[in-house]
């Protein structure tokens, strides 16, 4: 006969409070973690005491210690509230999916990756998420997607880098009226004196340096910062009105467009990498196999 008593009944709270006070050992900090009053975590600790049938920790009006008997319970605890909160974050990982950020113009870099990535997983949903180039990492950190295509180089210590997605031939934006739309071609040389739509301060400083211009054409001529655009249409309309070219990729003109600016092609920069990202800290597996279909 199984015997169903009162002192076998697990609480979870109570374990909680439990395990958050073995790492405190303070119920002032105990409380303030669990977002609880301090008596309401004394009377956890205790309920909890009276059904294990023995104290659990060493109380004195100065310390708070574990005893061999909070040792043994903290010991087969801990792994189960472990596998209980991996257990949770996996299925709610699984209910929503993967969310995948891209920067505007390479929105299809990660196209062919995805159907993989479908045709293997068809019941996850893949939820895309435009990310601003003012917050280029943003998103990433604060959780709001869990993968994202980027243009090389991101070196930021808490970024998994992964595959090259694809490369994009440099372009330059100028108005329809500017001297270099009638050219076949651009480069270095031709930026200088001209104002050239510039990075917001937001973008991360190695991102800057590849992708824009230097600061001098090979000749030492000055290539001249001009105004900031924080989004494509503000770079187009810029471009379009005169107040500077903007140096982009092959990228930008297979997903936008004005009526007033040109694409030519610009030779003396090498070509520009999109890449997949994702934070070293996100271990859920389904990003992984994302990055291994999109490089298959």
């Amino acid at each position: 006969m199984v015997e169903n008593s009162d002192t076998d009944r697990i609480d979870p709270v109570e374990l909680q409070a439990f395990l958050v006070l073995a790492e405190e050992l303070h119920f002032g900090r105990t409380a303030a973690r669990l977002g609880l009053s301090q008596p309401r975590v004394s009377q956890l600790i205790r309920t909890l005491e009276r059904r294990i049938g023995r104290q659990l920790f060493h109380r004195t009006s100065r310390r708070v210690t574990l005893n061999a008997f909070g040792e043994q319970l903290l010991a087969g605890v801990r792994p189960a509230f472990a596998d209980l909160r991996r257990a949770i974050i996996d299925t709610r990982r699984a209910a929503r999916g993967v969310r995948v950020g891209f920067l505007g113009p390479y929105a299809s870099a990660l196209d062919t990756g995805m159907a993989r990535f479908r045709a293997r997983h068809p019941d996850c949903t893949i939820t895309r998420i435009q990310v601003p180039w003012i917050d280029i990492l943003g998103p990433l950190r604060r959780g709001e997607v869990d993968v994202q295509v980027c243009l090389a180089p991101i070196q930021q210590p808490d970024m998994m880098i992964g595959p090259v997605l694809a490369t994009y031939p440099r372009m330059l934006a100028v108005a329809r009226t500017h001297p270099l739309a009638g050219r076949g071609s651009a480069d270095l040389e031709d930026l200088a004196e001209l104002p050239v739509i510039g990075p917001d301060p937001a973008v991360t400083p190695e991102f800057a340096r590849e992708f824009w211009p230097p600061e001098t054409t090979p000749s030492g001529r000055p290539i001249r910062r001009g105004p900031q655009a924080r989004t494509e249409p503000e770079m187009l309309s810029a471009v379009a009105h005169g107040d500077g070219v903007f140096l982009t990729t092959a990228a930008m003109p297979s997903h936008f467009a004005h009526p007033g600016v040109m694409f030519v092609p610009f030779t003396g920069m090498p070509d520009a990498r999109a890449i997949l990202i994702w934070l070293s800290s996100n271990d859920y597996p389904k990003i992984a196999e994302l990055a291994e279909l999109a490089t298959g």
